[in-house]
């Protein structure tokens, strides 16, 4: 068995011998250069001279092939002795990973075994002036010439930038694109068009050689493309985590060293005839710095497990090990300091240059303050109530126990990224945590659920996954008291089949806050035959109400009125009194469109492409789902004081427009959020769709199918050849 295929149980066997190296070099050649004020660059090239710095790299590219864990370990071992110098090696070492995993034949061969022999110094530039926490503002500019790229732009904050040869450069190759713009290059920082810039050092930190760097129009070959555009964004973020984790391993390393400093003074220093340790006072004080050790030090090894297992839960677990090292750490080292009164202070002693590195540690990787953020988006979900855990208990006939089996559409993902779709049969112990648990009844098929299911567009956030973004049925388990076994409710939006279990199974699991209680009169097939589209439909017209367009106003236009949203909002429309405008682009259908109420139909090609920014009135109010030049040319022609409600982007989510229309004609253009409108506005749209839609309007729009089916009809309802909506009865 070899490291690369190391099971978790036999890493800390083969990795011992790394670590024991990497303690007895700290020893020998890190701690007698911790007081100078200059960067460690010689001893990371001695480092690698003896073969330390090869923790994760494969074996075959040279390195020792261990996992990420040991990464963690060897941080905490180095930080004992020094937390900069550890600060510059474990970024060493996660440069020449990354080229390792992610660079091409060319690069690898050029740069990594130079950076394992210390040949090259490696670091990663991603921080600049303004742009620290929010990574997508960064300025750096990447421009396509011949053969490669041109870099512009500056650097700051990077740990190794005082003398490093290899820099890992995110930069930004199209402004317009945000996040999906950023790439990353790896770029030589010995080259002319690289100027230093090393006017902001960092007290205590002087190892780190922290500092930044100015690109002007610096060339780099496509060879040295690490990331291309559309994977810079991401790669960085998947090395956050691991980046949180090993900072904190490094905080274990301070406090271990400062507490042992401590206890060692204490426990020798005689006062009134007895060892300052004995004054209980103090004994408890370091104490509670043991406690703090002890505690971070599981928080670090939970961490970097769930992060070597790939389990979602590791984005939380880094975020809190890494706040917590931030809140307690520099009070902790504060507090060992104290111990040694003011020797303390001495600089011979150190604790100084580790209480400057307990403040660089709050800032690193994520301020204390991001930590709170990216743990509080999730605090919701992670301690929601349970329908396990409610006090209200299912029927007696009920199958709820953890094995009961239900069937259920199932998506994951390949190696190569592609998305594989089946019919399987599930547990209900695999269903998610969630506050209610609903037999479902009926879901539906949408555009959304046939791009998640074969996987044309990246809809679904992670995986496996259940699709299905709406669905209807009753209450089994209820940890939420306003819902009680029997209650009949239906669920749309709010990210369901995209990041949570969708409605396309047997069972389904969610939030007390997300479910409505069907309407009395509508049936569960009945509300799902109008779906999340018909649902929409009335958020649309609602919009236009809001904005004050009256029946007698005019021509109302409505586009994609062969879709669900579409077909819905014209039956509305007519009922309410509106003159309805169809746009489509399948003229066999017209008779139908004319049956749901339109009184005119228009070809969607007149709207379709590029047109003027004004053009002649038509419309007092549209409705579209469509987007892109279709949505620019409503807006260019609806009449002066008009409304348009845009809640789709079936032709793309770009607006070709002018403001003429805004500031010519006073056109209102009312955004529709069906995903996380207020409840208070879902029960309202809920409550009229079983008021004012006709059941023969839906019934005569829908067709029924099974679980089965749905797999089935997925691609025709991307290429457009299915009309009006597919509602899946999950028991067929």
């Amino acid at each position: 068995m070899t490291p690369d295929t190391l099971p978790p149980e036999a890493a800390p066997l083969l990795a011992e011998p790394l670590l024991a190296a990497l303690r007895a070099f700290a020893q020998a050649e890190v701690e007698p250069i911790t007081a100078t004020p200059r960067w460690a660059g010689p001893a990371i090239r001695a480092a690698c001279a003896r073969g330390l710095a090869g923790i994760e790299i494969p074996k075959a590219l040279g390195g020792h092939g261990l996992p990420y864990p040991v990464r963690a370990a060897a941080a905490e071992a180095l930080a004992r002795v020094d937390f900069a110098f550890a600060f510059a090696f474990i970024n060493h070492h996660n440069a020449i990973l990354r080229i390792a995993e992610s660079g091409s034949a060319e690069a690898r061969e050029r740069y990594v075994p130079a950076m394992l022999r210390g040949d090259l110094i490696g670091c990663t530039a991603m921080s600049e002036d303004g742009a620290g926490s929010d990574f997508t503002a960064i300025g750096m500019a990447a421009r396509r010439v011949e053969g490669g790229w041109r870099l512009t732009g500056g650097k700051q904050w990077i740990g190794n930038a005082v003398g490093a040869e290899v820099a890992l450069v995110f930069a930004q190759t199209d402004a317009q694109l945000g996040p999906a713009g950023i790439a990353c290059f790896i770029v030589r920082l010995d080259a002319p068009e690289c100027r230093r810039v090393l006017d902001q050092p960092l007290d205590g930190l002087a190892l780190a050689g922290i500092g930044g760097f100015e690109l002007t129009d610096s060339f780099v070959p496509d060879s040295d493309v690490l990331y291309p555009p559309g994977q810079g964004f991401k790669q960085a973020m998947a090395g956050v985590n691991k980046a949180r984790v090993h900072i904190a391993a490094m905080a274990c390393g301070l406090l271990h060293s400062a507490l042992a400093q401590s206890t060692a003074y204490s426990a020798s220093r005689m006062v009134a005839g007895q060892p300052v340790f004995n004054q209980q006072g103090l004994r408890w004080s370091l104490v509670d710095v043991s406690v703090t050790h002890d505690v971070l030090q599981l928080l670090t090894q939970r961490a970097a497990a769930l992060i070597e297992a790939r389990d979602d839960a590791a984005v939380e677990a880094a975020a809190t090990a890494k706040l917590y090292a931030g809140n307690e750490c520099l009070a902790a080292i504060a507090q060992c300091v104290q111990a040694l009164g003011a020797r303390g202070m001495a600089e011979g002693q150190g604790l100084t240059r580790r209480l400057l590195a307990a403040k660089a540690l709050c800032l690193a990787d994520g301020s204390n303050e991001v930590m709170r953020e990216r743990l509080g988006a999730s605090l919701v979900r992670r301690y929601a109530r349970d329908w396990r855990d409610g006090p209200t208990a299912a029927p007696a006939t009920s199958p709820t126990n953890a094995s009961a089996m239900f069937p259920a559409l199932y998506l994951t993902r390949a190696e190569g990224g592609a998305t594989h779709a089946e019919l399987r049969q599930l547990a209900i112990g695999d269903l998610p945590e969630g506050e209610v648990l609903v037999r479902v009844s009926h879901s539906t098929l949408n555009y959304k659920d046939a791009l998640a299911i074969t996987g044309q567009s990246p809809v679904v956030r992670s995986f496996p996954m259940v699709p299905g973004i709406d669905f209807a049925g009753t209450v089994e388990r209820s940890g939420d008291a306003r819902f009680a076994p029997g209650d009949a409710v239906v669920l749309n939006g709010w990210g369901t089949g995209e990041t949570r279990w969708g409605g396309l199974a047997g069972y389904a699991t969610t939030r007390a806050d997300w479910l409505v209680p069907l309407p009395a009169g509508m049936t569960v097939q009945q509300a799902m035959s109008i779906g999340t589209a018909g649902y929409t439909a009335m958020l649309c017209v609602m919009a236009l109400e809001r904005h004050g367009v009256l029946p007698d106003a005019g021509p109302v236009l409505v586009t994609g009125a062969n879709g669900g949203v579409g077909s819905i909002a014209i039956a509305l429309l007519s009922r309410l009194g509106y003159t309805v405008t169809a746009s489509t682009g399948r003229p066999e259908e017209a008779q139908h469109l004319r049956a749901l109420g339109a009184s005119g139909i228009v070809d969607r090609a007149a709207l379709s492409g590029p047109g003027k920014p004004l053009q002649k009135e038509n419309w007092a109010a549209a409705i579209d789902a469509v987007g892109s030049h279709t949505l620019a040319n409503v807006l260019a022609s609806t009449r002066y004081g008009g409304v348009v409600a845009a809640c789709g982007l079936a032709q793309g989510m770009d607006l070709p427009a002018t403001v003429a229309p805004f500031i010519l004609r006073g056109v209102t253009l009312a955004g529709v959020d069906s995903v996380y409108a207020p409840l208070a506005r879902r029960r309202a749209a809920w409550q009229r769709l079983a008021a004012e839609l006709p059941p023969e309007v839906i019934e005569r729009n829908t067709r029924v199918v099974g679980l089965a089916d749905a797999l089935a009809l997925a691609p025709d309802l991307l290429a457009g050849r299915v009309r009006g909506r597919v509602v899946v009865d999950v028991n067929r």
